[in-house]
């Protein structure tokens, strides 16, 4: 059974020199002492250690103390918190030796490592989204009435809590066990099943998958005609190939001597067409001169009469012909390309056609050697057989998540509820009975009491309930909530006699099970059935020097530990570091 026990405060005046040692018993502790005479710093120092902010703290205390200690067991095991200001250090004590756990600045860091002690695992998120584990303050609200604010407010006293969403209806239901670490423990199992079955999903869809491709290949195949048929196929498709590019070779032969001819009959056209241009320019010459020519260049004379002028234009007249019958064959040859060139086109995408068949039965024919003459199907069974493996895999974890879904519904159910609600009503009940609270007050709205009534009876309300969950609490085997921390019910307008009722009452809940710690400034009447009675006497003198050197050197000590944790610890993140560069 794990129980959380403070076993003594220890705060340090460096500024002064002095400080304060105050030890802790299980059972029940009583700080006596009047007024100003530090018993509310004592009461605050406690939780301020632990991490949670007061709403109100004697600003001269917190001004005058440097460094808080608490030390504390939980289960077997020791260990000492130390906070300066934002910085938090804990130390783990065994057989008189310290070992640091942890140093740091980031109050989360810390919290979560005070919360790992504790087994605690309650996740809480921020306005902002970010996610952690629940927090000092929020898991010991309900341990602290506190003078100032405690007795009028149920669990109210702790500051700087607003940025979480939800907080107190969370941890209404956390701190009572209805939705304690077992739910959210099931909740976490239930979001890794959950990512888990999505991949087995993701794996399983894609095997469907690729099985159903195999499958359809087979089923293809086993509908298909045989290899022998597939080889006289492609024979066949081979020798009309071959005749194709016969064919190809032919067309490309003939279209290269019509080519030619082309080329030919361009060339001659082009000379008929300058002999053309040149004899009507000898015709329109010989036209205009006398019936003799003299030669411009050599001075020769020619006869130009009507014969010699027929003879011109008669040449004309077949250059003219000449290119009429060239200008034919020309087109004659051009069309005969262009038939060509369709057939060639048609002949080569038949051929085309013929490849890409000869291609799919060649590898018709492989496909079949390997799954019916080599395979026999064994990759289709391969890949059925996986295919079960995953599906009952996805089936178990279904199974798994249904079952987590049938606990954590049972964690929530009304009747688990029901029995919650009604043990606490039953304690307090019992405490109504002993401090004057009618029992027609007692009300709960999410496991908490509702404060609906103002006057003299509301401390007792607050006081009734916090001690009736403190009372609850300590019936769980493992838990931090069996300590509990009263301070100063003699300031909260109680006549004597329901002071004396409350102070009475203790009786009910100062088992050695737990750790409940009272400020007062009266005498209980039940001092001698304390376990620890620290009487304060000096007003603001609390503090002193007597045990000063043997802190600060305790002090000094735990502080070298926490450096070479530091060190070691940085030096350890540099070779992660190192590692993943590399």
């Amino acid at each position: 059974m794990k129980r959380l026990i403070i076993k003594k405060l220890i705060v340090i005046s460096q500024s002064e020199s002095r400080s304060l040692e105050v030890p802790f018993s299980k059972g029940l502790n009583i700080i006596l002492g009047g007024n100003k005479t530090g018993k509310s710093s004592i009461i605050k120092s406690i939780f301020y250690t632990f991490g949670c902010e007061l709403k109100r703290i004697e600003k001269d205390w917190k001004e005058l103390i440097s460094s808080y200690l608490i030390f504390f067991q939980y289960g077997k095991n020791q260990y000492v918190i130390i906070r300066q200001g934002k910085k938090f250090q804990i130390f783990e004590q065994s057989k008189g030796e310290y070992l640091c756990i942890i140093e740091s600045d980031e109050f989360h860091k810390y919290s979560n490592s005070l919360m790992d002690i504790f087994g605690v695992k309650m996740p809480c998120i921020s306005k902002e989204g970010k996610e952690f584990n629940i927090t000092p303050p929020l898991l010991f609200r309900f341990q602290y009435i506190d003078q100032d604010e405690g007795w009028n407010k149920i669990a109210d006293a702790f500051d700087k809590v607003g940025y979480i969403k939800d907080w107190k209806k969370n941890t209404n239901k956390y701190v009572c066990g209805y939705l304690d670490d077992k739910y959210y423990s099931l909740q976490t199992q239930k979001a890794q099943h959950i990512m888990e079955k999505e991949e087995k999903k993701k794996e399983l869809n894609h095997n469907q998958n690729f099985v159903e491709q195999i499958s359809n290949s087979l089923s293809q195949l086993d509908n298909s005609k045989s290899i022998e048929e597939a080889t006289r196929e492609i024979e066949n498709l081979v020798q009309q190939a071959d005749a194709l590019r016969k064919d190809i070779f032919s067309i490309k032969a003939e279209m290269t001597i019509y080519e030619n001819e082309t080329y030919m009959n361009q060339h001659k056209l082009h000379i008929v067409e300058q002999n053309l241009i040149e004899t009507e320019k000898d015709i329109e010459f010989a036209m205009k001169q006398e019936n003799e020519l003299v030669c411009p260049t050599c001075g020769a004379v020619y006869s130009n009469g009507l014969t010699e002028q027929m003879n011109i234009s008669s040449d004309y007249a077949h250059c003219e012909k000449l290119k009429m019958e060239l200008t034919e064959a020309l087109d004659v040859t051009e069309n005969t390309l262009s038939d060509l060139a369709q057939k060639y086109e048609q002949i080569s995408r038949q051929l085309e056609s013929l490849e890409l068949k000869i291609q799919k039965s060649q590898e018709f024919i492989s496909y079949s050697s390997y799954y019916k003459n080599k395979g026999q199907y064994e990759m289709y069974e391969a890949c059925g057989q996986q295919l079960d493996i995953l599906e009952k895999k996805v089936d178990k974890i279904s199974f798994e998540i249904a079952k987590l879904d049938d606990e954590i519904n049972e964690m929530k159910s009304k009747k688990r509820s029901k029995e919650i609600k009604d043990k606490i009503e039953g304690n307090c009940r019992i405490l109504a009975d002993k401090i004057n609270v009618p029992k027609t007050f007692i009300k709960l709205r999410d496991f908490v009491q509702v404060i609906d009534h103002t006057g003299s009876e509301t401390p007792r309300i607050v006081y009734m309930y916090q001690s009736a969950l403190y009372l609850y609490n300590l019936e769980r085997t493992d838990s931090p909530f069996n300590f509990y921390i009263i301070d100063t019910p003699n300031q909260q307008g109680q006549d004597t006699d329901n002071l004396e009722s409350i102070f009475k009452s203790l009786k009910l809940i100062m088992s050695d099970d737990g750790q409940v710690i009272v400020g007062t400034e009266r005498e209980t009447g039940i001092e001698d059935k304390a376990n620890n009675v620290i009487r304060l006497i000096e007003k603001r003198r609390c503090l002193s020097s007597e045990k000063y050197n043997e802190h600060i050197e305790l002090f000094q000590k735990l502080q070298k530990l926490a450096l070479n944790w530091v060190a070691e610890n940085h030096k350890k993140q540099k070779e992660v570091a190192d590692e993943m560069i590399e």
